[in-house]
């Protein structure tokens, strides 16, 4: 973080904690976020002593302008106090811009801190919150939300306090210097304050449906750039472009309600200085003639009134911002506040990988997304899988193959009964642990922006690169790696765009091997191979991987003829079980896949 010395503020390893009780109702979001600056005030209190002196010596500017009015005749003082006017003027653009530099630091500060949180939590989130949570209103909270947060502490910073001081300064020496006008100050305080206070209500909600427009936005527009392929092979280009345009409408008038909204604030405040100009020209006058009233005190009246006037116009040109940043601040705590849907016991015990065996027992498991619902997605799976085992699961879309897989790494926590890996229970034994033990190629290969290096040791950094060269050769991908110009040097675009999708599963798959687990799940990984590709990778497997219990996710069945055991499932429950040989004479369901696919074949001559 630039400048550590004006604003050390550390980035979070853990969320906020909830200092601020249910009953806070004024700001309620920010002054929970406030909790970031706790052990790092001096940069704040210093920012806000360069603020009071700034308005210091502004406001005793003009009680020298009154000083040399009302003694015109002693030339000596009157050059004097004209010294001193100068003097006032210079420390008073000093510290302004001290504050200011000090508030864009304090505030590029907060929003890098809470950049770095958020992200930070969302990386600790399990499947199931990223399943809740839409990748556009992710990115929304993390940019516009923050960024409204940075504009509210710089704002703040600059004005909060020193406008209030600023007016109760004025107050003070008005009632000193012209007592009988007080009144009008105090008029104008409260029509401004009515004035703000409404419209600051007003934006509050207005502020609120903007950014939830605005998330509408980005996932309409995340979600159509990531498929627009698929947009443009359906010619839907019309449709998509009118949906876009109707959202994009809807954030245009959210957007343009608390614009509305703080344009009264202008008016209002140039009506309010005119009707103070208004009543002390009315009342003010008659007072001079009189003699009762001087004409450096109505001046210096009139340029209080000007400060007054001018501050709340500040607090006006604020409390808009402070409104937004409460309701991004909201958006933004319900992130922090989130608790991941898997997390580790305090009781569990670290393991290392090289201690582990590779057995897996599934114990009476049932599993369901939603925890509140009634429909299980698993249900009473009883297995066994012996160390160094390959086994296949197979059925049809949604039978829970998938599923069934991503609860050994705990992905997602069973919903009922356990898992064990040689005779521990997988949420005894930390998450970082048990995804060094079980490595996973997932359903959809994902590519990072870099080198194809960079991406196969993307679980192992510390692997060679002949590792990954080894690895890459039993996925079957060194043959179009070192085709490219920079062989394993070369650049992969975002997503991985530039390669296919059997060459960027075997890219995933090289990338699951380099991890060298005591477990390997393939994801039905294979799916974008042809079969003589397939064939190549699952024959070589073994021989690299020596040991290692293999669970594959099969959507054909020539992927699971060599498996050691074939897992039958059908609507989340197992059906069947046993080897190709077995099923083929005892599971009609089995024997229904074995037709549809390869009902050509002799199924005797299937080994």
């Amino acid at each position: 973080m630039t400048h550590p010395h004006l604003c050390s503020i550390p980035t979070p390893d853990h969320p906020i904690t909830g200092l601020m009780g249910d009953s806070v109702v004024f700001l309620p979001n920010l002054r929970y976020m406030i909790q970031i600056y706790r052990g790092h005030w001096k940069p704040i209190a210093i920012s806000q002593i360069f603020a009071l002196l700034y308005v210091t010596f502004m406001i005793f500017i003009p009680m020298q302008v009154m000083i040399i009015i009302n003694n015109a005749r002693d030339i000596d003082a009157a050059v004097q106090n004209a010294v001193l006017i100068g003097i006032f003027a210079v420390l008073t653009g000093i510290f302004c811009m001290a504050n200011t530099v000090y508030a864009v630091r304090i505030a590029e500060a907060t929003g890098n801190y809470i950049r770095n949180g958020i992200f930070a939590r969302i990386q600790s989130f399990s499947f199931g919150n990223l399943d809740r949570s839409a990748t556009g209103e992710l990115l929304t909270r993390l940019t516009s939300d923050v960024y409204q947060i940075n504009i509210g502490v710089q704002l703040s910073l600059r004005s909060l306090l020193m406008a209030p001081f600023a007016i109760i300064v004025s107050l003070i020496l008005v009632a000193i210097t012209s007592p009988e006008l007080l009144w009008i100050l105090v008029v104008v305080l409260l029509l401004s304050t009515a004035t703000f206070g409404v419209a600051m209500f007003v934006m509050q909600k207005q502020f609120q449906t903007r950014q939830a427009k605005y998330d509408l936005v980005n996932n309409n527009l995340q979600e159509d750039m990531a498929g627009i392929r698929v947009v443009k092979a359906f010619v839907r280009q019309e449709y998509e472009i009118e949906k876009y345009r109707s959202t994009n409408d809807g954030f245009r008038l959210a957007n343009v309600n608390p614009l509305h909204t703080n344009a009264i604030t202008m008016p209002a405040a140039l009506f309010i200085m005119g009707l103070a100009t208004t009543l002390l020209i009315l009342y003010g006058s008659p007072l001079v003639a009189a003699g009762t009233i001087k004409i450096g005190a109505m001046l210096a009246f009139f340029q209080y009134t000007f400060i007054i006037i001018g501050q709340m116009w500040m607090l006006s040109m604020l409390m808009p911002q402070i409104v937004s940043a409460e309701a991004s601040a909201g958006r933004l705590k319900e992130i922090w506040d989130t608790v991941p849907d898997v997390v580790d016991r305090p009781a569990a015990r670290p393991a290392a990988a090289g201690n582990v065996k590779g057995k897996i027992v599934f114990e009476n498991v049932h599993f369901r997304y939603d925890p509140k619902g009634e429909t299980d997605t698993l249900k009473n799976i009883n297995l066994t899988i012996e160390p160094g085992q390959t086994v296949a699961f197979l059925g049809a879309n949604g039978s829970g193959k998938s599923t069934l897989v991503s609860l050994i790494p705990r992905f997602y926590d069973v919903s009922g009964g356990r898992i064990l890996i040689d005779g521990v229970d997988v949420r005894e034994i930390p998450q970082d642990d048990l995804r060094n033990i079980v490595s996973v190629a997932l359903q959809k290969a994902f590519l990072f922006s870099g080198t194809i290096v960079e991406n196969i040791r993307f679980g192992r950094p510390e692997s060679s690169y002949d590792d990954a060269k080894a690895a890459a050769q039993v996925a079957d991908a060194d043959s179009f790696v070192v085709a490219q110009q920079d062989q394993y040097d070369a650049r992969v675009s975002r997503k991985g765009q530039n390669f296919s999708g059997g060459q960027q599963q075997r890219i995933s798959m090289a990338r699951a091997f380099t991890v060298r687990p005591k477990i390997l799940i393939l994801d039905d990984s294979t799916s974008a191979v042809d079969i003589e590709t397939e064939g190549r990778i699952l024959t070589a497997l073994p021989k690299f991987l020596t040991g290692v219990t293999r669970l594959i996710v099969a959507s054909r069945v020539s992927t699971a003829l060599a498996a050691d055991k074939i897992v039958v499932l059908e609507k989340g429950e197992i059906v069947a079980m046993g080897t190709h040989k077995e099923l083929i004479k005892s599971s009609p369901l089995y024997q229904d896949i074995f037709d549809s696919q390869l009902g050509g074949l002799k199924k005797e001559d299937i080994s």
